[in-house]
């Protein structure tokens, strides 16, 4: 609940304190120039990708804010007990628990072990999911990068258009003040909505991605390990490890004179190679 009330605070304070320092300009002249950088911004956006792009970015921007912290713990826990029921029980009893599964990626993991491929092909398998699914995803956070860095353009552009506004009324000084403040304020917009719009929602959408990466590998790990018969308590042990080395911060990483081989990197798509170049 605090969480949520954090950024509708933030606008409230940010609208207040706007409306102080833009002063006495009239609201008329505030909502031309804000439809004219978010219109523009908004317009050549849907002109520069597809319209069911738009679609998905905002279903997941609502999964985004609705969703709660990942409960990694759980998440181990309900590995370890697959792998538990595996061994003790083999695929049969494996396929019913299946049923339960919520998690799509681990379920596609389970059935593929169900249906008796071996560790190698499962990897190759679940590793062209996780890739095409971060490529797709990637497609919404360069949607919200491009808005970004739109929105400062079109903010100049209504600057050029206030200018020439000012050039044809050089006679005029009451038309020469309207032109001025059109041309400072679509300025003052086109960084605003870049900065407190966009910019947000990117990083947002980055970091939920980020968490999404470490889920899937955290599962594709789980299932190979699952597939090769391993103990559950190893198993356990193993993904926690990997976790704990994901969320801690790496405080003592400089600190250290003895590098380990194991790199965990920032980028979902990255992380792959990395894999094959520590295997």
């Amino acid at each position: 609940m605090i969480r949520k009330m954090i950024p509708v605070a933030g606008i409230l304070l940010f609208m207040g304190l706007s409306t102080n320092l833009i002063g006495q300009s009239s609201i008329i002249l505030n909502i031309k120039s804000g439809i004219l950088v978010f219109g523009g911004t908004i317009i050549i956006g849907f002109l520069s990708f597809p319209m069911k792009r738009y679609r998905e970015l905002f279903k997941t921007l609502k999964v985004v804010f609705r969703n709660r912290e990942t409960d990694y713990r759980k998440l181990i826990k309900d590995i370890a007990k697959l792998s538990r029921i595996n061994r003790l029980y083999g695929h049969l009893a494996l396929e019913k628990e299946a049923h339960g599964l919520k998690n799509l990626f681990l379920h596609k993991g389970i059935d593929l072990i169900v249906d008796g491929y071996d560790s190698y092909d499962i990897q190759q398998i679940m590793e062209k999911e996780y890739e095409i699914y971060f490529s797709r995803k990637e497609s919404l956070v360069n949607i919200l990068s491009t808005q970004q860095k739109l929105a400062p353009v079109i903010g100049f552009l209504g600057t050029i258009i206030g200018l020439m506004n000012v050039l044809n009324h050089l006679e005029s000084p009451a038309n020469m003040g309207q032109g001025m403040a059109v041309a400072l304020l679509t300025t003052l917009y086109g960084l605003l909505i870049a900065n407190f719009l966009f910019l947000p929602l990117h990083k947002k959408l980055t970091e939920h991605l980020r968490t999404e990466s470490t889920l899937c590998y955290v599962i594709l790990e789980g299932v190979l390990d699952i597939s090769n018969d391993k103990n559950s308590r190893a198993i356990a042990y193993h993904l926690q490890s990997y976790v704990e080395n994901c969320q801690s911060p790496q405080t003592d990483l400089f600190e250290s004179r003895t590098r380990s081989r194991w790199r965990v990197s920032s980028n979902p798509l990255e992380k792959l190679t990395t894999k094959r170049q520590n295997a």
